[in-house]
């Protein structure tokens, strides 16, 4: 069965995102926010605490549905079909872009039922192919030589980075157009930090990539595209290595220098 609408993969532009803003009540968290990233393209968000990187996650999948104080307004199309609005599926736009969070969020079930629970809850219940999906997506996660041995084990079993890709897992196992990940090796060490960056190395291959993160050399390593936000607002956008080496817009170039905003 089809867990998601026809896609467009001749669509060159896969997420197009324009004048998008969003409030708090009375605080303007994103201010006027225009993107456009390709298919098979790794986007860094970077910038400041409190700088709007989560927000603008969160806005990709309408998780800001969720919280009864926001309020957002602009345009945001995946494929050219526009994903604000009450007549669309919610539900389906976030298998079409599933979320990966700072921490696991796993679910008090074995690995195997965490990774199959996105899977069910879109109304596949054939066990050989749930069982098919859950190994593949467990493989494209690098974590199925460890998970293999414990598919039936309580997840929390697993250390927090295999807990983490497990979590990523779970979302690959709907074969999402767009992967949003909220700085999702924060909690790292650097050898655990270095293999999830090779699973998001490896996915760049075939998924739109939203990335925001603290961590500037992650940015520069695993993004073809970097767009420095301060205040809600996409100050600077580009190539990477351009962002990163000939910054146009003084802010972005103190950013990235580790100094204090100009006055």
């Amino acid at each position: 069965m089809a867990l998601s609408p026809e896609r467009s993969p001749a669509v060159e532009t896969k997420l197009e995102i324009a004048q998008l803003n969003v409030w708090y009540e009375s605080t303007q968290a994103l201010r006027n926010v225009s993107l456009s990233v390709g298919a098979s393209r790794a986007v860094a968000l970077i910038g400041p605490a409190q700088s709007g990187k989560t927000t603008l996650l969160r806005a990709c999948n309408r998780l800001l549905d969720e919280n009864p104080a926001a309020r957002i307004s602009g345009s945001l199309k995946i494929d050219g079909s526009q994903m604000l609005g009450p007549a669309v599926d919610v539900a389906v736009l976030r298998r079409r872009a599933g979320m990966v969070f700072p921490r696991p969020t796993l679910l008090p079930l074995s690995v195997f039922e965490n990774v199959a629970f996105g899977l069910r809850a879109a109304g596949l219940y054939a066990p050989d192919e749930i069982a098919a999906r859950v190994e593949r997506a467990l493989q494209r996660a690098l974590v199925w030589d460890v998970a293999k041995n414990v598919l039936h084990a309580p997840a929390y079993r697993l250390s927090a980075d295999q807990q983490q890709r497990v979590c990523l897992a779970r979302v690959l196992a709907l074969d999402p157009d767009i992967i949003l990940l909220d700085d999702p090796t924060s909690t790292f060490d650097p050898v655990a930090q270095r293999e999830f960056e090779e699973v998001i190395g490896l996915l760049r291959c075939d998924c739109t990539l939203l990335l925001a993160t603290h961590n500037l050399q992650q940015a520069a390593r695993l993004s073809d595209t970097t767009c420095f936000l301060v205040g809600g607002e996409i100050i600077e956008s580009g190539e990477t290595q351009l962002v990163f080496s000939r910054p146009t817009d003084p802010r972005t170039e103190d950013f990235l220098a580790g100094r204090p905003p100009r006055a």
